[in-house]
């Protein structure tokens, strides 16, 4: 079950302490797109979306987007963002992809974290990957796509596994997926 305890937890990107992370040695942040940054109804970037990533930038953190989504969906939305790289199609939570494009990039693991909202896709792929993880509220559940509702599910059965050993991580976990940012 190791595979899907992320390092942290956070209520929303906006609520991560970014500049903190950088002091730790945190250089690279490694986003999941879709109900992590932005709702699937959100095609391109707003000015928040864009006042954001420029707030990464001056604290000195390289930004890439590595999404399960296609590539004119990922490309659309980045545009003016001013990302260090993107990937679509990742193939979270495998990881050969995702492995091949770090080192193609020079991104070492030990500085780096991967933040998502899904325990079985973006948190399991950064414990496989070897980086450290925060798990933030999904947006909105309203839009996501039929197979992202089948891992909802399936979230709730590894927390409860998760639960025998550790109720209170459990209990946590359980309240960060069944809520959204919208609706805290």
């Amino acid at each position: 079950m190791y595979k899907y305890i992320p390092t942290m937890l956070a209520p929303n990107v906006y609520n991560i302490d970014f500049a903190t992370l950088y002091e730790e040695g945190i250089r690279n942040i490694l986003f999941d797109l879709d109900n992590t940054i932005a709702t699937y109804e959100e095609h391109i970037a707003t000015p928040e979306h864009i006042a954001f990533f420029q707030q990464l930038k001056r604290i000195g953190l390289n930004v890439y987007i590595l999404s399960n989504n296609r590539k004119k969906r990922v490309y659309q939305f980045i545009e003016g963002l001013g990302v260090d790289g993107a990937l679509s199609h990742a193939q979270k939570p495998f990881t050969k992809k995702i492995a091949n494009y770090l080192q193609k990039n020079a991104i070492p693991i030990e500085e780096t974290i991967f933040i998502g909202d899904q325990i079985l896709t973006d948190i399991s792929c950064a414990n496989r990957l070897g980086v450290k993880s925060i798990l933030v509220q999904s947006i909105s559940r309203q839009t996501e796509k039929w197979y992202t509702r089948i891992n909802r599910q399936r979230e709730k059965k590894v927390i409860q596994i998760i639960g025998k050993e550790n109720p209170q991580l459990a209990n946590e976990l359980m309240k960060m997926i069944t809520k959204e940012k919208n609706n805290e």
